[in-house]
């Protein structure tokens, strides 16, 4: 649903949408959990939930890659892994290829089939500087011509942002705003190293308030099978719908969502944190 220039997606004026993650001890996605599983509130307040399904949703995904040059030595790692992602894209998904050196660029719109996001990636280097949060800033906004309900992003980055014009306040605020989980992957291999760092703390809060994953990896060999991981999580949902409380237009509500497993089990729930009413 748009509310003026703005996505406010999964919102609507009877129900809130959201799509939940929930994985196991093992980073395996816990497939059989109902209803009578989870509770929600908003703003604090215990909400009750009026569905609750678990489906492979086809999805309007944005492929975002690192291309500066830092990523020069894990480059064929990381065009391996963002073949993996859109390998296991379903029939039914839109997928666009954006990469960003010190600005993002567009290779390939959106498309179906994995084979026009494999020919975007021919003739690619890693040079310049890193512009980050430009990117994403950008992907948030190329995902809305997405004909699909659910909408996400999935980044691969070594590093943090330094040529980017848009800052951390202004996409944060642009990630709540659109509806859209992000997906990350965070190549940190100097333990050390504050650039890959930042950049590692922004992707992981991004994706915890978007309701996105978020993994960090020491070894760029460890890219294809993080990607594989990613990927398969990011198509594993349960999308809940729950009735939300009257409330201004632009006003910002906070939802927690918990899952209570049938027997003893650790899980983990990935949801968004919170949407704005529409105006």
């Amino acid at each position: 649903m748009r509310a003026g220039d703005k996505i406010v997606a999964s919102v609507s004026s009877r129900l809130v949408l959201v799509p939940v993650t929930v994985i196991d001890r093992n980073g395996k996605p816990s497939v059989d959990l109902e209803r009578e599983h989870f509770s929600v509130t908003e703003d604090s307040h215990p909400r009750e939930i009026a569905a609750l399904t678990r489906e492979e949703a086809p999805v309007g995904l944005g492929l975002v890659v690192d291309l500066s040059g830092s990523m020069h030595g894990k480059l064929k790692h990381a065009i391996s892994a963002t073949r993996t992602i859109a390998d296991l894209a379903g029939p039914a998904d839109e997928v666009f290829l954006m990469t960003f050196g010190d600005r993002p660029e567009m290779r390939v719109p959106f498309a179906r089939g994995a084979g026009r996001i494999a020919s975007g990636l021919l003739g690619t280097h890693a040079a310049g500087d890193t512009a980050l949060i430009d990117a994403v800033y950008q992907a948030l906004h190329e995902v809305r011509a997405s004909s699909h309900r659910r909408r996400a992003l999935a980044v691969i980055s070594d590093g943090g942002d330094n040529a980017s014009r848009y800052n951390q306040a202004e996409l944060k605020r642009r990630a709540l705003e659109a509806g859209v989980q992000i997906y990350a992957i965070s190549i940190v291999e100097g333990a050390t190293d504050r650039n890959q760092r930042s950049g590692a703390f922004l992707l992981e809060e991004l994706a915890e308030t978007t309701g996105g994953l978020h993994f960090t990896i020491r070894n760029r060999a460890d890219l294809p099978p993080m990607a594989e991981r990613l990927a398969r999580a990011m198509k594993d949902v349960y999308m809940l719908a729950y009735k939300p409380r009257e409330g201004s237009p632009g006003k910002w509500r906070s939802i927690r969502i918990s899952v209570t497993p049938p027997a003893p089990e650790r899980l983990k729930v990935y949801a968004r944190s919170g949407y704005f009413v529409p105006e």
